[in-house]
């Protein structure tokens, strides 16, 4: 049987500052934030192994969220 452990990327940003944030949760893990970009981050954790599996953004005024949630197989 194929067992999976998930984590999540999570973004804010704000229009009107310019200001963005990238988080990530790992199994057993807390949020952490991250450096660099979105693109950067999801990278990083392709190299690791993780495959992007769904996805969600939503926004209000000059906010937006976006949410990534990757699987990886335990081994």
């Amino acid at each position: 049987m194929t067992s999976w452990e998930y984590a999540s990327v999570i973004t804010a940003n704000d229009a009107e500052s310019q200001r963005a944030g990238v988080s990530v949760k790992l199994p057993n893990g807390k949020l952490e934030r991250q450096q660099g970009d979105t693109s950067s981050v999801l990278n990083r954790l392709g190299a690791e192994g993780w495959e992007l599996v769904s996805y969600h953004s939503s926004g209000a005024g000059t906010w937006g969220f976006e949410q990534f949630w990757l699987k990886r197989q335990i081994s």
